[in-house]
């Protein structure tokens, strides 16, 4: 990769980042009892259309200079591809909301609200540390700690399902959380979808 293609694709990347930070900002706003729902998932799919706007840039990009056919641009469009879908996980998680007409945020959930937008912030960082990717210092830590996301959610999801269909007696309040639980177990699911995307082009460029 040429260090002009190198330096747009990590410039929108570094876009993208933001935008997914900013959207976990705005879910946090869930969190408030006096926020609005319905423009808070307005705005969070706002930034989810920029998401998927710097994608397709990112993709006639890759088309007009030829880059498909280089090895390492591929595996960073699958870092590409990983990030924005975090995006879509964010909006769903806010339309799950909607859909199902969710009043309120359950407290053994908030710190779920608050791990995607640390997790968001830590990928931004991994991927600046690999904007700058050598052959010394390869961010092995910085992965692993972005996949962990994924199983500290897998601890608390199983915790909370489990309280949920032994306590539960509302059937329409076991859908409804179920849903959310499920949710969020995509979102870092996805997280973890960036992190072995990272990991693959680390050894590739050794």
């Amino acid at each position: 990769m040429r260090e002009a293609d190198r330096e747009y694709v990590f410039t929108c990347i570094s876009r993208l980042c933001q935008t997914l930070i900013s959207e976990c900002e705005v879910l946090c706003e869930f969190i408030d009892e006096e926020g609005d729902v319905d423009h808070i998932t307005r705005h969070i799919a706002s930034l989810e259309d920029d998401a998927d706007n710097i994608k397709h840039d990112l993709q006639f990009y890759y088309q007009e200079n030829k880059l498909y056919k280089d090895q390492d641009c591929m595996i960073i469009f699958e870092i590409i591809s990983s990030i924005e879908d975090c995006t879509d996980k964010i909006y769903d998680i806010a339309k799950t909301f909607i859909r199902l007409n969710i009043p309120e945020v359950k407290d053994n959930i908030v710190s779920s609200f608050m791990s995607a937008g640390t997790g968001a912030v830590r990928m931004a960082e991994l991927m600046n540390t690999i904007r700058r990717l050598n052959k010394v210092d390869t961010p092995v830590r910085d992965i692993i700690e972005l996949d962990h996301f994924s199983v500290e959610y897998n601890r608390i999801y199983e915790i909370n399902m489990k309280k949920l269909y032994v306590d539960g007696t509302d059937p329409l309040e076991v859908m409804r959380w179920t849903a959310v639980y499920d949710a969020f177990k995509k979102l870092f699911e996805g997280y973890e979808a960036v992190a072995e995307a990272c990991g693959k082009y680390c050894l590739v460029t050794e």
